[in-house]
């Protein structure tokens, strides 16, 4: 992540929004939001603070509104990212223009008297902000069977990255990628062999062990494996998995769509609360975003893992039951998708907003373009 210089009265502020278009940066310079993408113009907004609102200038109106209403998008997270919680934020947008049209159409936006407000549990919402493979349409649904369980076709699996985040207050990009054996089979065995993982996982092994396990998994139609990466560098190990056909699904009324997850961290760099207050919230929101008739994400901690079971806790996860598998005891976990949504569970706690600075008192800005800066006083 490329920082600005700043001088002792300067404070810049960055939104990362991931899209199929590319990275879009945002800077707030007094009461401007200044948008800027690679290979698109600069956008300008105004941000009045009483009420919070987000005004488009006339200019901004032009077309393509497509491309307006993407640099909006990243606009609204950076004041949503630094306000985690704000209740609304009204867009200020002739009601007779295209980009009013598409805000409400898209969801970006609701109706509120003769008000166009953003409402953060249904932003969040939006995938194309975050997911790098964007559909508008779920994976149409039909039933088959797998092994007796009987579960809705799954959809064929991705490739490569497929969420980023920009977190304020690491400063840095969170993201998730399909797990590749060639790349990753090497770091997959550091961290599987790291004896405090192994306790857990209990996979411990050589390089040709590893390749099986994860040759495996990504021959399964209802695992994802997945690597957790900070501005690209790997950190951890996550499997996201469909319930139903899962080992949990028998000890509890699976839904069709219930997901639920494994998660080895295997660096120590990244590790501590700053850590896991960005990567647990964000591999929630990835997976409400991916698939939208999930409701609920399940998972079956150890039930003698007091430290996992107070991290799950404190991020919205109800305790629901133990029960025993047949290797240990375990503690279903449940997190409902109108509780993250409703309650921000993606802002867990001020961390982010404190560590920023107040909206009005940033007084230049920087913008990059693939590395290369541009300061705009």
């Amino acid at each position: 992540m490329h920082q600005a210089q700043q001088g002792p009265c300067e404070q810049t502020f960055w939104a990362f929004n991931a899209d199929r278009a590319g990275r879009c940066r945002v800077a707030l310079a007094e009461e401007r939001l200044i948008v800027g993408s690679v290979g698109s113009s600069i956008e300008t907004f105004r941000l009045d603070r009483d009420p919070p609102t987000l005004i488009c200038a006339a200019e901004t109106l032009a077309p393509p509104v497509a491309e307006t209403e993407r640099l909006l998008l990243a606009a609204i997270e950076a004041v949503l990212s630094r306000e985690p919680h704000l209740d609304r934020l009204r867009i200020g947008v002739d009601r007779a223009s295209g980009l009013c049209d598409a805000l409400i159409a898209s969801g970006v936006t609701i109706e509120d008297g003769a008000h166009l407000v953003v409402a953060p549990e249904l932003f969040w919402q939006l995938p194309s902000a975050w997911l790098a493979h964007c559909t508008h349409a779920p994976f149409p649904q039909i039933h088959v069977t797998t092994d007796g369980k009987r579960h809705p076709l799954r959809p064929p699996r991705p490739k490569g990255t497929l969420y980023a985040r920009f977190i304020p207050w690491l400063d840095q990009v969170i993201s998730f990628r399909v797990l590749d054996i060639e790349t990753d089979v090497a770091c997959f065995n550091r961290w599987m062999n790291d004896p405090r993982i192994a306790t857990i996982w209990d996979e411990a092994g050589d390089l040709y062990r590893h390749r099986d396990y994860l040759e495996a998994r990504l021959g399964d139609p209802h695992a994802l494996p997945l690597i957790g990466c900070f501005d690209g560098a790997p950190f951890g190990y996550f499997e996201v998995y469909w319930a139903k056909e899962n080992r949990l699904g028998p000890y509890y009324d699976a839904d069709d769509y219930d997901r639920g997850w494994h998660v080895a961290v295997g660096e120590d760099a990244f590790r501590g609360k700053a850590w896991i207050t960005a990567w647990l919230p964000s591999l929630m929101h990835f997976m409400f975003l991916d698939e939208p008739r999930t409701q609920r994400i399940v998972g079956e901690p150890s039930a003698a893992h007091a430290q996992q079971i107070r991290n799950l806790d404190k991020s919205g996860f109800a305790k629901i039951k133990h029960f025993d598998f047949p290797h240990k005891r375990a503690l279903l976990v449940m997190l409902l998708r109108e509780r993250f949504f409703g309650d921000r569970l993606w802002a867990p706690d001020k961390t982010g907003s404190e560590r920023a600075a107040s909206l009005s008192s940033a007084s230049s800005i920087a913008l990059f373009h693939r590395g290369e800066q541009a300061v705009v006083r």
